[in-house]
């Protein structure tokens, strides 16, 4: 299908080199360090204590209420949530994890604060991973919002998903080929890596019509180009992880971003997130090339579901398709990981879902996603994953709107930055009983009404991830696939699957012994 042009200077703003001299840098790096030490160490006290906005009566952990450094430290330990559940169990529902930012674990906060019609816009956060043209995930502005959501839904619509079957299902099977040979060979296979290979080809394949080839040569090494046009190779997985540690970091201080942008510009995870950039931008500026290309999800971009022209500037585009490859990589590998994990963790809880399965499904390798979806147990098991083990642990910060709200039975400011913490709230001893524990039965046999108000793995409300169908299809076919034809094994008995929080709570390597499954 023709593709209107879209000129490649345009895709991207140019940059000029300045000549300055040693002394000079020097004199305004001490500048921006004087300025960032006033931010965030002396006036987050005067504002403490001055307490405008009465936000001394929630408490708070440690020097959190503060200085934002308390979450600053955490998040580099990697261990955020971790820190967020923890002072929630110790000082309650409401907690002020930030001088201008209260948490609340608690399920009516949900409604509260992303529900629809509770007008509550995206906080500053968002700036810190924003460029110059906004995406879908992170535009703060609500008419903008609205409208990329709407231009976007015959995206990720359910039918256009299930036409695209034919690319999971092919891809799954280059998945099933190489645990094969890992098998074969007695070698462990580190299924955290190859769930992530699989995402990154899928959803490359989904989006610009063309796999990368990590799944078959086992790596993530992938073309990324510079703005001068030099082709490099640059690791995928690396360099999304290191970019959202900064942007994720930087955001926390959003007011100074001004600042700390220039100040970290030349940080290793700078030029991470840089080369991630290059990666998406080699591969739209390759598919643009393609005159021939049709039926993606890039082709959707260009054009509505009644062929009408979008009329997205080159920048737009680009914005899009990153944000698309981040999560559609990333949180699903994590998703993935976790389900394995867990299943294989709980011998009793695999048995029953391979009962299920062998019940429904003949002797294709890669089942179909209509033979998959409407197994009850094995859902359960998938929504069980997606509460023990979110993809996502961190609390979506939003602002109070003007006058002020009740959030849980407590009044906060206008202005006052709230979020609920998805991992705590996942774990809340009053929506589930036995919080702790994985329990795939409980979606049979709980309260589902009392439940269904505390999970929130794609999070609710009008900006709830819109690729969540994409995720579910995804995790239907792996997983049933996956477990019907393997046997894994752990390298140790106690090995327990490390959880590494960036901005997504991504899982640590899982090496494993696979073996095909003597049915």
């Amino acid at each position: 299908m023709p593709f209107r042009a879209i000129p490649l200077h345009a895709m991207r703003s140019g940059k000029q080199d300045k000549v300055t001299k040693v002394p000079i840098i020097k004199m305004l790096l001490q500048i921006l360090a004087a300025a960032l030490a006033l931010t965030i160490l002396v006036q987050p006290i005067v504002f403490y204590f001055l307490d405008k906005k009465a936000l001394r009566k929630f408490a708070s952990p440690s020097y959190a209420g503060l200085s934002s450094l308390w979450r600053i430290y955490h998040n580099l330990k990697c261990q955020h949530y971790l820190a967020v559940d923890e002072a929630h169990k110790k000082l309650g529902t409401h907690v002020r994890i930030a001088p201008n930012h209260i948490s609340v674990s608690d399920p009516q906060a949900l409604t509260d604060i992303y529900g629809h019609g509770a007008n509550f816009l995206k906080d500053a956060w968002y700036d810190g991973g924003a460029g110059e043209h906004r995406h879908l995930a992170d535009t703060r502005v609500k008419a903008e919002h609205q409208r990329k959501r709407k231009m976007m839904a015959h995206v990720f619509a359910q039918k256009t998903i299930a036409n695209l079957e034919p690319i999971v299902t092919e891809t799954t099977g280059i998945l099933v080929a190489q645990v094969d040979k890992h098998a074969v060979s007695g070698k462990p296979i580190n299924m955290r890596r190859y769930l992530n290979y699989y995402t990154i080809d899928l959803f490359a394949e989904l989006l610009y019509g063309s796999t990368l080839g990590c799944l078959e040569r086992g790596d993530d090494m992938v073309n990324a180009e510079a703005e001068d046009g030099k082709v490099y190779q640059v690791p995928f997985i690396k360099s999304l992880h290191d970019a959202t540690i900064i942007n994720t970091i930087l955001g926390m201080e959003a007011g100074i971003l001004p600042l700390t942008k220039k100040l970290f510009s030349r940080h290793p995870y700078k030029k991470a997130g840089a080369d991630y950039d290059n990666i998406i931008f080699h591969n739209t500026k390759k598919r643009l090339h393609d005159p021939d290309a049709e039926n993606d999800i890039f082709s959707k971009l260009l054009t509505s579901s009644k062929g009408e022209d979008l009329n997205l500037s080159a920048g737009e585009i680009l914005s899009e398709c990153s944000v698309m490859m981040n999560v559609g990589t990333d949180t699903t590998t994590a998703a993935l990981t976790n389900a394995i994990y867990l299943l294989y963790k709980h011998p009793d809880v695999l048995s029953k879902l391979r009962a299920e399965l062998d019940a429904a499904i003949g002797a294709s390798d890669v089942p179909t996603y209509e033979s998959l979806a409407s197994l009850p147990f094995l859902r359960a098991c998938i929504e069980e994953s997606l509460r023990v083990r979110p993809a996502s642990s961190f609390g979506l910060p939003r602002v109070v709107p003007k006058g002020g709200r009740y959030i849980a039975g407590q009044f906060v400011a206008e202005g006052v930055t709230v979020s609920v913490p998805t991992y705590t709230l996942l774990r809340d001893p009053v929506a589930f009983d036995k919080p702790e524990e994985f329990i795939p039965e409980r979606w049979f046999d709980g309260d589902k009404e009392r439940m269904s108000k505390a999970h929130f793995p794609f999070s609710t409300g009008p900006r709830a991830c819109i690729g969540r169908n994409i995720a579910y299809f995804e995790l239907l076919i792996v997983i049933g696939t996956l477990v019907r034809a393997f046997d894994f094994e752990f390298l140790s008995e106690d090995f327990e699957l490390e959880t590494i929080e960036r901005f997504n709570s991504n899982p640590g390597e899982l090496e494993m012994i696979a073996r095909r499954r003597l049915n």
